[in-house]
């Protein structure tokens, strides 16, 4: 399309026609919703038509462009996020179909040929329904893959039927919502679970006590009164050979999650307890 200002030829590219009527001379807000054919710009046509604007001609340009948006919330994007829930809801329904139907669970085998054909790399031991979202999804950006993920494992946990599905999303606010809702209860629930096991040792007490002014070196003043890890070798005759002291908050947090697995049984007896011994420091 061609328009002027000041007098002078400026040429822009219009948009794609997809299936624009060659007999129309001017196209609606729905010929271009639907139909993607192409439309000037309110400010290409004050240009086109030399005009001098004034703040009534603004106001309702703004007011026209809230209605196109709330004709894009109500219509286009509803209807994009209900197919996307009708999608996300059969991707549950395949994930958990009954036993009775797939006796020798061919599913598990079908999916993962599926995924391989794609050349889409996830772990075999992931549950059902995310390999079937990978496989649905493909290749996407990894934070929408892990959305739906998120959504379809949120669902399952409050025991959701793929029918219910598309509603219950909507209800929840919308798969953004489930996300970070989920991932922030999440976070809590992992806090809370490392206190709880920091607590578990410290009343657990010491199994030995260990000073060398060669590991001190090795740390800031800021580990003082603080969880480091020790890196060390352990001999045939029981005695262990302590190479380093490593204070980073990461690597910690990785020993107290590997400690916190492997003792997780202990860890919840101990707090069940703390319901009983309000004065204790995790309490």
């Amino acid at each position: 399309m061609t328009t002027k200002l000041k007098n002078k030829e400026q040429t822009s590219n219009p948009m794609v026609a997809i299936a624009a009527d060659p007999t129309k001379t001017t196209f609606s807000f729905r010929d271009v919703i639907e139909e993607g054919s192409p439309i000037d710009t309110w400010a290409e046509s004050v240009c086109r038509e030399k005009r001098v604007v004034s703040k009534e001609d603004v106001i309702a340009h703004l007011e026209d462009l809230e209605f196109r948006r709330k004709s894009i919330d109500e219509g286009i994007l509803r209807r994009a996020h209900h197919a996307l829930y009708l999608l996300l809801a059969d991707c549950l329904a395949l994930a958990t179909l009954a036993a009775d139907s797939d006796p020798d669970s061919v599913r598990n085998g079908a999916v993962d040929d599926f995924l391989k054909s794609r050349s889409i790399g996830i772990d075999s031991a992931e549950p059902l329904f995310a390999r079937v979202v990978a496989a649905v999804f493909g290749k996407v950006h990894p934070t929408r893959v892990s959305s739906y993920r998120t959504v379809l494992l949120a669902a399952s946990a409050e025991e959701i039927t793929p029918a219910e599905l598309p509603a219950w999303i909507e209800k929840q606010g919308g798969i953004q919502a489930i996300r970070v809702s989920k991932g922030r209860s999440s976070s809590q629930e992992q806090y809370e679970m490392m206190k709880l096991t920091r607590s578990y040792l410290l009343e657990r007490g010491n199994v030995a006590t260990l000073r060398c002014d060669e590991l001190s070196k090795q740390t800031s003043i800021e580990s003082n009164n603080r969880e480091v890890v020790l890196v060390a070798t352990k001999k045939p005759d029981g005695t262990f050979l302590v190479h380093a002291v490593v204070e980073e908050a990461a690597a910690v947090d990785k020993a107290m999650a590997a400690y916190r697995d492997k003792n997780l049984d202990a860890i919840k007896e101990f707090k069940i307890e703390l319901k009983y011994r309000p004065g204790l420091r995790a309490a």
